[in-house]
């Protein structure tokens, strides 16, 4: 079955009373002020980590947070059924990542690219089904990644004390972590219903394949989102006098992300810290390089982002995009 792809119009479904947007703005202007105040002290301590850090290591860092946002873009281009202008669908990238911040689990950036689709004319489950197909690709590219990594690189690692495990445990500990990711993943609702959409999602992922534009899209935004988070974290480790290879950094961001997912807390903040913190420090590095560290990558793919992102948010609303 051929995709039929047709340009998306604006729905003008769903209008809000007036007042509601500019109240939503404001919201989102008191929830920067919140995550602001909350979060002081580990912006202080990111901000101090980066005082004396190497420029170059940090403009590679700012650099591969940008292009997070246009992999995330090419990767929703795939999953969209319709023509979406890519600008504004980079756009809603980035507010959604400030949404991630204030919601648990991803829901955030979920409710944005909804809304969003639906305002490009796609009803309810097809804008679902395309998050959804977005998600299902995400993880996928994920876990191939993290598989392909533990091959490349078994014994760089410094897990325990008398040597690197072999490569055989480190696959089955990543195929542990996978799967019970997965199940907490289903688990979030009944498990029946959940079953039935990723069977949908599994259509809908054959019926991409069989479009090779689409395709490419998705598999290559899913793919590179965790390579570039790979790579900014590597930057930045390198930028405060971290030595660890770019494989183990790879191994060791993989794992505590999909370790932190099953822990879901806005914008990963705490589960995400402490997992790549340990990360860090079972790759071989000294745990106050990996702190300094992991505060300097939070701060600049979240908080250095966070006002451009709720600012982008702010006039999607007010301009009824999303």
């Amino acid at each position: 079955m051929t995709a039929v792809i047709e340009d998306a119009r604006p729905d003008q479904r769903g209008r809000s009373r007036p007042g509601v947007r500019p109240a939503l703005a404001v919201l989102v202007a008191a929830a920067v002020g919140v995550l602001l105040f909350r979060q002081r002290v580990a912006l202080d301590a990111g901000a101090d980590g980066l005082a004396h850090a190497d420029l170059r290591w940090l403009a590679a860092a700012a650099a591969g947070t940008v292009l997070m946002w246009t992999a995330g873009t090419v990767a929703a281009a795939g999953s969209i059924p319709c023509r979406i202008p890519l600008l504004r669908l980079f756009a809603v990238q980035v507010g959604g990542t400030f949404a991630n911040h204030v919601l648990p689990a991803g829901s955030g950036g979920i409710t944005v690219n909804v809304r969003f689709l639906r305002r490009c004319g796609l009803s309810r489950p097809a804008a679902f089904g395309a998050v959804g197909l977005n998600m299902l690709a995400g993880v996928v590219g994920h876990t191939a990644l993290l598989v392909g990594a533990v091959v490349l690189a078994p014994r760089s690692l410094a897990v325990y004390p008398h040597g690197a495990p072999p490569g055989w445990t480190l696959l089955a500990l990543t195929a542990a972590v996978a799967l019970v990711a997965l199940a907490g993943w289903l688990g979030r609702g009944r498990w029946l219903p959940a079953l039935r959409r990723l069977r949908d999602q599994l259509a809908e992922l054959a019926v991409v394949a069989r479009t090779p534009t689409r395709a490419a899209q998705l598999w290559i935004g899913s793919v590179a989102a965790p390579v570039l988070h790979c790579a900014v974290l590597f930057a930045v480790l390198h930028a405060v006098g971290g030595t660890v290879g770019l494989l183990p950094v790879t191994i060791a961001y993989l794992l505590a992300s999909s370790a932190s997912a099953l822990l879901p807390s806005p914008g990963g903040f705490g589960s995400l810290d402490v997992a790549l913190v340990a990360a860090l420090v079972a790759v071989g590095q000294p745990a106050t390089v990996a702190l300094a560290a992991v505060l300097a990558y939070r701060l600049i793919t979240v908080w250095i982002p966070l006002l451009p992102g709720a600012c982008v948010l702010a006039v999607l609303i007010r301009r009824k995009v999303v």
